[in-house]
């Protein structure tokens, strides 16, 4: 159903679901769910209990959440998760888009538990957050059965779980991504592992284990394989001499690069040179 008023502006939907007793026993069920475009006037206060979890996404400007003596303001892609077994109060100070579910059934109080040691109430998290409330909405709207409705508030709180563990990855991929273009670069230089680390801001023995988790290669071993591809490509398109193909792939000496092409292609270099492709 639309509300406006109450600090609630037009395009605010919101939608009661009543669950099956099998649902109450064995799955995860909403109890209500929307989408709100909110203004300054927009307040919610519990003095008792309305039995449920309530996740609030912040698509746009922010959401003030106090409970327990606690007060938390999230912003744009930030979620508020709110034990409403509790006494609290919401509110926005701004203008306020969101997406929101009061959810309950099987774990749900030992997820918020669990949620609220590792990361508190105010949650940094990706898109797929509130995609998983929009695909809830859209469940309801279509009558599907309660078991995609349940798996999909699953999916949310593994979203919500691994939201941090996901941002720290994607910063990992981001360090990880610049060592490697840097080695591309420099690949015909004498780098040392400890510069390519200095990249990524990591310590060597860190880098080395972030990076071969990644790329399944250690930095050593990928620095070598860019040298040895550079140097097919070499054999392959010019006529350059085996020590010039050496020195230009960041080989020491021809011999040096000879021993490791061996090694990797079980031929010389000049025997591949003749193969065609």
């Amino acid at each position: 159903m639309e509300l406006i008023g109450n600090g609630l502006n037009k395009g605010s939907h919101m939608y009661f679901y009543t669950a099956s007793q099998t649902a109450k026993r064995l799955l995860y069920y909403p109890t209500a769910i929307g989408e709100f475009y909110c203004n300054k006037d927009y307040k919610v206060e519990r003095t008792t209990n309305y039995d449920s979890i309530l996740a609030i996404y912040v698509l746009d400007g922010s959401i003030t959440l106090q409970q327990n003596g606690d007060t938390l303001t999230a912003f744009q892609n930030e979620l508020l998760l709110v034990n409403c077994y509790k006494p609290h109060k919401y509110f926005t100070e701004t203008d306020a888009h969101t997406l929101w579910v009061h959810f309950d059934g099987n774990n749900s109080t030992q997820w918020f538990d669990e949620i609220k040691l590792k990361k508190g109430q105010k949650i940094k998290c990706n898109r797929q957050t509130a995609d998983c409330i929009s695909n809830i909405i859209k469940y309801i709207n279509s009558n599907r059965n309660e078991y995609d409705i349940s798996n999909e508030l699953y999916t949310l709180l593994c979203s919500i779980s691994k939201s941090n563990e996901l941002n720290e990855e994607n910063k990992k991929t981001d360090f990880i991504e610049k060592a490697k273009n840097f080695i591309l670069l420099n690949y015909d230089k004498n780098i040392s592992v400890q510069e390519i680390a200095d990249q990524a801001l990591m310590s060597v023995s860190f880098f080395s284990k972030v990076f071969k988790e990644t790329t399944g290669f250690s930095p050593y071993d990928y620095l070598l394989s860019v040298r040895l591809d550079k140097a097919k490509e070499l054999l392959q398109k010019t006529d350059d001499s085996i020590q010039n193909i050496a020195f230009k792939t960041g080989f020491n000496s021809a011999s040096n690069f000879i021993y490791f092409f061996k090694k990797e292609m079980g031929i010389s270099p000049l025997k591949f040179r003749k193969i065609r492709f």
